[in-house]
């Protein structure tokens, strides 16, 4: 069941459940990105990173690929027409190989590649989807024999775009050579390094505030919330706040050590994802540790109490499992339910996509990717789901790095049940008739049925099937007077 409420309408007691069937994905609009020849396409390979929605397009990077060899930027519609790469990365000075998403500021995109620029360790960049890019920061040389610089190197993550403000991390470089914090003016000036993550102890791998940030920033109001892939006092990662002024930088919480032999631990290891915050609660993934040693999805408050274990991924065997592992990007939320990919696990070997409550219940593998053949490295579907996910309406949109018809990766969609309607009020009519006020999904189909007594073996008979109008709301009227108990439930079918 998925979610239910009491109201009491005397003499009546009315119980409303939702409710999902059974579920089987199917992938619907796809872009198969071509296999390179000699390195070069015309669209692009292996995108590591999600989409994101702008002006009614879904936008995103290739890591590699593209006209120049090093990449490119892509738009589509989201019924997969009108795919275009409207900038082909070219290496030095220019950036090369982008792995994060693209960020949008009005008309303006913003992202990060991990190599390129004048140095070779990576760039920012801004521009539009005619093509229009400039490099605003090349990041400067590592020292060859610390592998530390002043401003960090190889962003591979998400940037934070708030007003004229740019903030990121970078994975490498720094005071310590284990990356930075960042932030900088939208035009490019003003560079400034807001923290740089600290020396890690050789032996243990631990520090206080952890090493290596892979995930990009999440911006709060004046905060914003990170998550570091190593160091921490478990040496597992971190997950962390700070103003956006660099002060009050707070480990939120440390993962523990992983077992040296299972790689197992009680909270996960090795957080790679940006974070989700809805409500006051931080949500995220880690690639490894947990219960199976292949990583959770875990919670807590942005205060760092309450950190919870939402769901534990299996562990595999000759690389499968039922439900996936080693998520690297945060969840979506929709509807109450947190949608997310598994780059790894499943029935495929290949990764999953994953739906969960908020409270850890009703987890589900909604789609597995298939197996690939290894002659080829080809399937039907794609495989490694490394980037997250973008929700519109009930359908998923995604990439994955690697697989599909052309072995370089694919965009997807993925259709998904409405969440069930729950109920949000309940009248006793002065004939004795009931009517049932829901909210659901938009234009979801909602079936409502009754029953008497909830002892097992519990019959249930159907009511009326309903049909959301555009907010999702819709309302049903039950006209037997019967003054005995009745409980009500409504599903998607």
């Amino acid at each position: 069941m998925n979610s239910f409420a009491f109201r009491r309408v005397l003499p009546l007691l009315l119980l409303f459940l939702g409710m999902s069937k059974g579920f089987a994905g199917v992938i619907l609009s796809q872009h198969i990105f071509t296999t390179p020849i000699g390195g070069l396409n015309p669209d692009g390979a292996n995108p590591a990173a999600g989409l994101v929605l702008s002006g009614g397009l879904l936008c995103g990077t290739t890591m590699n690929g593209g006209a120049q060899g090093a990449g490119t930027a892509f738009c589509l519609a989201p019924d997969a027409t009108g795919f275009n790469a409207f900038r082909a990365f070219a290496g030095a000075p220019d950036g090369a190989y982008p792995r994060s998403e693209l960020s949008f500021s009005g008309t303006r995109l913003f992202g990060a590649t991990f190599g390129g620029g004048s140095n070779g360790v990576g760039t920012v960049f801004a521009g539009q989807t005619n093509g229009s890019v400039t490099v605003l920061r090349s990041f400067s040389a590592v020292w060859a024999d610390n592998a530390t610089n002043s401003g960090g190197a190889s962003p591979i993550a998400v940037l934070a775009v708030a007003g004229g403000t740019i903030f990121g991390t970078t994975g490498a470089g720094g005071a310590s050579g284990n990356g930075t914090v960042f932030a900088m003016n939208t035009n490019g000036t003003g560079y400034t390094v807001l923290h740089n993550f600290t020396t890690l102890d050789v032996v243990s791998g631990t520090n206080t505030d952890g090493a290596t940030p892979a995930g990009g920033l999440l911006l709060g109001g004046n905060t914003v919330y990170g998550t570091t892939s190593a160091g921490g006092a478990g040496g597992s990662g971190t997950v962390f706040s700070m103003g956006t002024n660099g002060g009050n930088f707070t480990s939120l919480h440390h993962f523990s050590a992983m077992d040296p032999i299972s790689g197992a631990n009680a909270d996960g290891a090795v957080p790679m994802s940006s974070l989700l915050l809805t409500n006051n609660v931080l949500y995220g993934a880690t690639v490894a540790g947990g219960q199976g040693g292949s990583g959770v999805i875990f919670s807590l408050g942005t205060n760092g109490a309450g950190f919870s274990v939402l769901h534990h991924f299996s562990a595999t065997e000759s690389g499968t499992n039922a439900d996936g592992a080693s998520s690297c990007a945060a969840p979506a939320f929709a509807g109450g339910v947190l949608y997310g990919t598994a780059a790894a696990g499943g029935p495929g070997a290949n990764g999953t996509i994953y739906s969960v409550r908020t409270n850890g219940s009703e987890f589900k593998a909604l789609y597995s990717f298939s197996a690939l053949d290894a002659a080829t490295g080809t399937n039907s579907d794609g495989a490694l789901p490394t980037g997250g996910l973008v929700v519109l309406g009930n359908i998923l949109y995604g990439t994955t790095f690697s697989g599909g018809p052309g072995g370089a990766g694919t965009v997807f969609g993925l259709r998904v049940p409405y969440p069930p309607a729950v109920i949000t009020n309940v009248v006793l009519n002065p004939d004795r008739s009931v009517t049932l006020v829901f909210a659901g999904g938009p234009n979801s189909m909602n079936v409502v049925q009754r029953t008497e007594n909830l002892s097992s073996p519990v019959s249930w008979q159907d009511l009326a099937t309903n049909i959301a109008d555009e907010q999702g709301l819709w309302q049903f009227t039950e006209t037997n007077p019967d003054t005995s108990p009745r409980f009500y439930r409504s599903y998607a079918p």
